[in-house]
């Protein structure tokens, strides 16, 4: 294996360890609820459009 091969698979490595990393982090129960959190929120936003959508007088024609 020359170095070229090598400093392609240190590299090749490294980045899906960044990526697991990610992925931990990103799906551990400590974060859990800080995401329940935003997705809730953007639920409630949703409701809140809908509502004022039909007050409003720029709303598109279906």
């Amino acid at each position: 294996m020359d170095i070229a091969s090598a400093y392609y698979l240190g590299v090749t490595i490294l980045l899906f360890l960044i990526f697991a990393a990610i992925v931990a982090r990103t799906y551990s129960r400590k974060r859990r609820v800080s995401g329940e959190q935003a997705k809730y929120r953007m639920m409630d936003d949703e409701v809140d459009d809908k509502t004022t959508a039909k007050e409003d007088k720029h709303v598109r024609r279906q």
